[in-house]
Parts: C-alpha cells; structure tokens; sequence
C-alpha cells in the first residue's frame, strides 16, 4: 500500500461508542492531502442524548444536529468513501468501535477495512510525556486550531501520518506499520483485529523538528 488512505475521526453525543454526533475524513493521494468531507448527523435511534462531558470537549449540543441527516441515512455514504484505501485513525480503536457499534445498532454489516492507529505509530516515532493528538501535531509541526472538530482532527491525522512517513523514509503505510513494529487492524463482518504492535523493540530515533506542509 502506498501513502494514500482515508484519515477519520468522529465525535460522540455520548459515552457510547455507537453514538456519532460528526465525522471527518481526509483523503490523502500520492503523499499529499487532497481532498476533505464532513458533516453533523444524528445519532443512530435511541442513541442521541448528549452527556454534558462529551458536548464540554466537542462543544456539540443536540440543538446543532436538529435537522441534520441521520446516521443510518448517512452511512451508505461514508462506507463509499472509505471503500478501497486503508483508513488511519488517532487512536484507532476508539473510532473504529464507532463504527462497529452504529451499524450494529442500525442493522448494517460492519464494513470491510484495513485500519492503522497514528496513536500507536507516534508512541513509536516521538519522543514525548503523552501522544495524544494535540501533542503529537505539535511536535510535528501541525495546525491544530479547531482541535475536537472532526474534520480538523481527520486533517491533523493524516499529516501526523505523513509526518511519520517522511521522518521513517517509510515509502507506503505498509513500510510505516512494518518500521513501528505494528501490524495492520482488519474489520469485516463479522471480523475485527485491532491495530496491535508485532515485537518489542526501543524506540525509533526521531527527531522532533517541525515538518512544514
């Protein structure tokens, strides 16, 4: 696989995984971010109170999607435009139990995907005190204005990973996975292997000077 991939993030009404309030997507091509989509939803049925923690980080409120298509209607579309690239995810886990968990609850086959985790990579590849995507972007150099936005976040992502491309001379994700010591997550119905590190080794020699893009 080569540097391209989806990057993804979603934003949650709730502490239930399967109850996405937005989404993000970065489609990055030939190395580079070439285009970005998303949107508010509603949560899926029976999913769609906003826990005042959650709405404290995202700054989303139940006001906000008033209107807003479904995710059960929305769907169909973000499979599409994840169906054939390998997706990447800051902290992986979290948003692909998003996944799993709405279209369970709406009735929808989980998707087919192969996923990389840019959390576990950058636990890898930076030498920081923590990695959450915040700190990870500002050692590499990255915008973050509108952190908690899912399309900011998504955008983020994908640098970070190219980030990490550029920094390991690593020539596709295959190559970064494999120089992390990470081995791919796969989902398909009725399958899920999360992105998991394959041997122990020291950390990689990465220098922390800003990546400009």
């Amino acid at each position: 696989m080569s540097l391209e991939f989806v990057a993804i993030d979603f934003e949650t009404a709730n502490r239930r995984p399967g109850s996405p309030c937005q989404v993000g997507l970065a489609l990055v091509r030939d190395g580079r971010v070439e285009a970005t989509w998303g949107t508010l939803m509603q949560p899926p049925y029976g999913r769609g109170w906003f826990d005042p923690d959650c709405t404290q980080v995202h700054g989303i409120v139940e006001r906000d999607v008033e209107g807003q298509p479904t995710f059960e209607r929305l769907w169909p579309d973000i499979e599409k435009r994840l169906a054939g690239l390998p997706v990447v995810a800051h902290n992986a886990a979290f948003d692909i139990a998003v996944i799993r968990d709405a279209t369970s609850h709406c009735g929808y086959d989980w998707p087919t995907l192969d996923f990389g985790c840019s959390l576990l990579m950058a636990r890898r590849c930076y030498d920081l005190p923590e990695h959450t995507l915040e700190a990870v972007a500002t050692a590499a150099g990255i915008p973050l204005d509108q952190h908690h936005d899912a399309v900011h976040d998504a955008v983020a992502c994908a640098h970070i990973t190219l980030d990490m491309a550029q920094r390991t001379s690593a020539a596709s994700l295959d190559e970064l996975l494999r120089v992390c010591g990470l081995a791919w997550g796969r989902l398909a119905p009725e399958l899920h292997e999360p992105c998991h590190p394959v041997k122990t080794s020291a950390p990689l020699a990465v220098a922390l000077a800003p990546t400009l893009f």
